[in-house]
């Protein structure tokens, strides 16, 4: 069972719209932050008060960025006042959600997922939901990271993001998203690599734990790039009128970069494929040695097993019962079996 899915069990039999949080509580307090900007100026600052957001009408581009999604009160207040539907209130609250998008003709809704590797857990992935409208853009995050750190050096800068609208602010976001997978990727490559060496040199049993865990984590990631690739498609076919022209040729990049992962991802797979043959063989190899050098032995033993059982039954005049060299001669006679048996075992390629 993955780990999104342990939770899902608390919306099972559930009205639709149901303000439930389904998922870990990643940060104890909401932390709400507040940028706008145009081509001359930026101002960005924490907010507790929602109206300052939601009744700006000026010509800046908004954008309210919100970490934490368990206060359900407060994610139903801030949807509430813009009129969001009840389900994307309710696809926001449940972090198990796959990535897909939707458009309510005044506004465009996306889920999407980051993901990120944790010393202890390992493979993680956090929710970010994000609402498009004509000039503003709200997004939810679970967890704060610095995955967006790139975008405000660039909005600080005032390069051409400032120039444009929310849409390109959108695709900015997205853009990070899909290139911290690059990340990810590479990182899993560099483990197959050394799960790979390990398991020439020396196929020990940890190393199908390994294995395994490897496989999983690129089954997971594909789980998360193909719906990405689906949502990165639909918002690229230019059908929506908050999404501007010029943005298309940048989300296509996007698109791009998630068929080149996905492509990569799908040979990661094909590798550890082998590589759980190469081990089964490996494994396999080395029984066999085993047996062979035992099978060795046996037969080694047989013809000194038989001399033994001869002369070790108790018949009165058994013929070198008193010879004087009887024991020695016996010693003599397995110890040539021996050498003549292992040097016809060595000719044939056995030993």
């Amino acid at each position: 069972m993955t780990k999104e899915s342990k939770n899902i069990a608390k919306i099972v039999n559930t009205p639709l719209g149901s303000l439930i949080h389904v998922g870990e509580k990643k940060v104890e307090n909401i932390k709400i932050t507040y940028t706008k900007y145009n081509n001359l100026e930026l101002e960005r600052k924490e907010i507790n008060d929602l109206g300052k957001f939601i009744n700006d009408t000026d010509d800046k581009v908004k954008w309210l960025d919100i970490i934490g999604i368990h206060d359900t009160n407060l994610v139903n207040k801030i949807c509430q006042s813009l009129k969001v539907h009840p389900l994307v209130i309710e696809d926001i609250l449940n972090t198990s959600q796959n990535p897909k998008m939707e458009d309510y003709d005044d506004y465009i809704f996306l889920v999407t997922k980051l993901m990120y590797f944790n010393e202890e857990e390992g493979l993680e992935t956090e929710q970010i939901s994000f609402i498009l409208f004509k000039d503003k853009l709200i997004s939810f995050q679970e967890l704060e990271t610095e995955l967006f750190d790139g975008i405000l050096c660039r909005l600080k800068e005032g390069t051409n993001i400032r120039k444009n609208g929310a849409d390109d602010l959108l695709y900015g976001l997205l853009d990070a998203i899909v290139d911290n997978y690059f990340l990810i990727v590479e990182d899993i490559g560099e483990k197959i690599d050394t799960v790979e060496d390990e398991l020439l040199l020396n196929p020990k049993k940890e190393i199908l734990q390994k294995i395994y865990t490897l496989k999983r984590d690129l089954i997971y990631i594909r789980n998360s790039l193909w719906p990405m690739r689906n949502v990165i498609s639909s918002l690229s076919k230019n059908d929506y009128d908050l999404i501007d022209g010029k943005t298309i040729y940048y989300l296509r990049d996007v698109y791009d970069h998630v068929i080149q992962m996905i492509d990569i991802i799908e040979t990661y797979r094909d590798i550890c494929s082998g590589m759980l043959d190469t081990y089964l063989s490996s494994i396999g190899n080395k029984t066999n040695e085993v047996m062979k050098v035992l099978t060795i032995f046996s037969t080694i033993f047989i013809p000194l097993t038989f001399l033994a059982g001869v002369y070790g039954m108790n018949f009165r005049y058994l013929p070198e019962l008193n010879w004087k060299y009887g024991y020695f001669s016996f010693w003599i006679i397995s110890i040539i079996i021996i050498i003549l048996m292992l040097r016809f075992f060595r000719k044939k390629d056995w030993l």
